[in-house]
């Protein structure tokens, strides 16, 4: 009996407990539907994404590069500048929802805009220069390349483990990796259809693959001395290109997936980044004009040739290492939410415009 009475104790603590418990849950719960109103009847069923406090935009700044310039870290003007949504218009609505068990947010596909007109292009000029980008557009380029054979452009990463999307769902878990040790998932699936691309019009390139980025800090020092192996290997070398990949994310934790649709199929945007050392700050940069003669013509061949395919020209007091040629370029390629494919694609066109320019150099 006595061991009866007990096994009646036990059970009536544990359901005490259990009621405890249930209506401590039941007043939490209740008290964050009140907070979200009807869209918590909508995350309960399993039909929505639970709201998440807004994630910051990228990494932590590593240390300055060498001479004190800010680092290239995937950042651009946001929320609005130059932002024009493209809605649902081209992206059928997402048929996966969001594990609730994990943190998300949205993903908004954009086209980016904006910036001031020069010819029929646009450049964003935020160096307070005064430089006449009209005067140097008609300006000729240092690069002659001569499609010989020989090997005259080269593309590289700085930061090579730059990764993409595989696939579009219309948001993003916060915990996402956006860093690959996949060069087919990564900025080097775009550099090599950047490759593909500049060799089907009888260029010599090569394309480094070099990682810079294991130790995110000191990657530019890293990347200079891949280009200095490659300028001592290769003395035909005129033309650099290092290839990134970009990342937006608002105040409110959107991230936005810069496309286009080019010829029915979407392509990540591009951008191109001149580099400008007008008060000779820099004091190893004395040529960075001769780069933006380059750069503003490939940027208005993308115009020409694939509207909307480039943002606007980043023309910018910054070096980030386009001082080893007269014919030095960076490029970024979409973001972490565009998908791979569309990375490659746009590598795929901005080859074919880039290529189109340099031809034109006499």
């Amino acid at each position: 009996m006595r061991k009866r009475f007990a096994r009646w104790g036990n059970n009536l603590l544990l359901l005490g407990c259990a009621v405890v418990c249930l209506w401590c849950v039941g007043t939490k719960f209740q008290a964050w539907a009140q907070e979200q109103g009807g869209d918590a009847l909508l995350f309960a069923a399993g039909m929505q994404a639970q709201p998440v406090s807004s994630p910051s935009g990228a990494s932590a700044s590593p240390s300055p590069s060498p001479g004190g310039e800010a680092p290239l870290e995937e950042a651009y003007p946001l929320p609005d500048d130059g932002v024009v949504s493209l809605g649902g218009g081209q992206e059928a609505a997402p048929a996966v929802t969001p594990d609730p068990s994990r943190s998300s947010a949205p993903v908004e596909e954009i086209q980016l805009e904006g910036g001031a007109q020069v010819a029929d292009f646009f450049v964003k000029d935020s160096t307070g220069s005064g430089t006449d980008l009209l005067a140097a557009l008609e300006e000729e380029p240092s690069v002659h390349l001569k499609r010989d054979g020989s090997a005259e452009i080269l593309i590289y990463h700085t930061h090579t483990s730059e990764a993409y999307s595989q696939s579009y769902t219309g948001f993003y878990y916060t915990d996402m990796a956006t860093r690959t040790e996949d060069p087919d998932q990564s900025v080097v699936a775009a550099g090599e259809a950047l490759k593909q691309a500049l060799e089907a019009q009888g260029f010599g390139v090569v394309h480094d693959t070099t990682v810079n980025d294991t130790l995110y800090n000191g990657s530019y020092d890293r990347s200079w001395e891949v280009l200095q192996k490659n300028l001592a290997e290769y003395p035909t070398l005129q033309v650099t290109i290092d290839v990134h990949r970009d990342s937006m994310t608002t105040d409110s934790g959107v991230k936005y997936k810069p496309t286009v649709t080019v010829n029915g199929r979407k392509a990540a945007q591009v951008m191109l980044i001149a580099g400008c050392d007008a008060n000779g700050g820099w004091g190893d940069f004395p040529r960075w004009e001769e780069n933006l003669r380059l750069a503003l013509r490939v940027q208005q061949k993308l115009q020409q040739l694939y509207p909307g395919l480039a943002r606007p020209l980043n023309f910018s007091n910054s070096k980030y290492n386009m001082n080893a040629t007269p014919g030095s370029m960076l490029v970024e390629v979409g973001t972490e939410v565009n998908t791979v494919s569309e990375a490659r694609y746009a590598g795929q066109l901005a080859g074919d415009a880039i290529g189109q320019a340099l031809k034109a150099c006499p």
